[in-house]
């Protein structure tokens, strides 16, 4: 009946939008990246319009990560960005765990036995391209640092301290570090780092930053 294929293509226009917007969101869409997604954007709701959006030549299908089971899809423009994003220096950037991109929460098998915390807003990542550098949970409490102490990336890593501490919305007035690699903060061979950035009060266990002030 025309009223209800006009039904019928009206819903798969729904979906392809929600597709575009996940796709605005994540770049690549693949099954367990939807998992945390409401029911009408999970992976079963859209599957078979991904697929139509492959053959109407809107979206791209393949192998673009490694140990990501079961297809994953992309658009032609993204999928460029990725081809010339591998030629580009590893950039150093930083997000929230609870970020839609985090890899937190995944239930992927290469990500099982990784330290990566636990999804929660007060635990933040640092990569230098695909490299994990900087693991800060309990906002700052708790920090995992993996690069060595003269490492040119360390300085640029602590970038997500100063938006703590200088953000619009609710700064932090300091923010204690407890410890750094599991020992002591005020025994790290890191603070000199941190000093560059930041006015350090340290004591015999923890370390204090303060914003600095020019």
């Amino acid at each position: 009946r025309e009223e209800d294929a006009g039904s019928l293509l009206d819903e798969e226009e729904n979906r392809k939008d929600r597709v575009r917007i996940l796709l605005d969101r994540y770049g690549i869409l693949f099954r367990e990246l939807l998992l945390r997604e409401s029911p009408a954007f999970q992976w079963r709701s859209l599957f078979r319009t991904l697929r139509l959006m492959e053959l109407s030549g809107e979206l791209l299908s393949g192998y673009f990560f490694r140990d990501i089971p079961g297809p994953q899809f992309t658009s032609p423009a993204c999928f460029r960005r990725l081809q010339k994003a591998a030629d580009d220096p590893p950039a150093i950037y930083w997000m929230n765990a609870t970020d839609p991109v985090s890899p937190c929460g995944l239930t992927l098998e290469r990500l099982k036995d990784s330290s990566l915390p636990r999804r929660l807003p007060g635990n933040h990542l640092v990569f230098r391209g695909a490299e994990l550098i900087l693991v800060s949970q309990r906002f700052g409490r708790d920090l995992s640092i993996r690069l060595p102490a003269g490492d040119d990336s360390l300085v640029p890593a602590l970038r997500v301290f100063e938006h703590l501490l200088t953000r619009s919305f609710h700064p932090l007035s300091k923010i204690t570090v407890e410890t750094i690699n599991d020992e002591p903060a005020a025994r790290s061979d890191t603070l000199e780092a941190f000093r560059t950035r930041f006015d350090v009060v340290a004591d015999h266990k923890t370390v204090s930053l303060y914003r600095k002030y020019a």
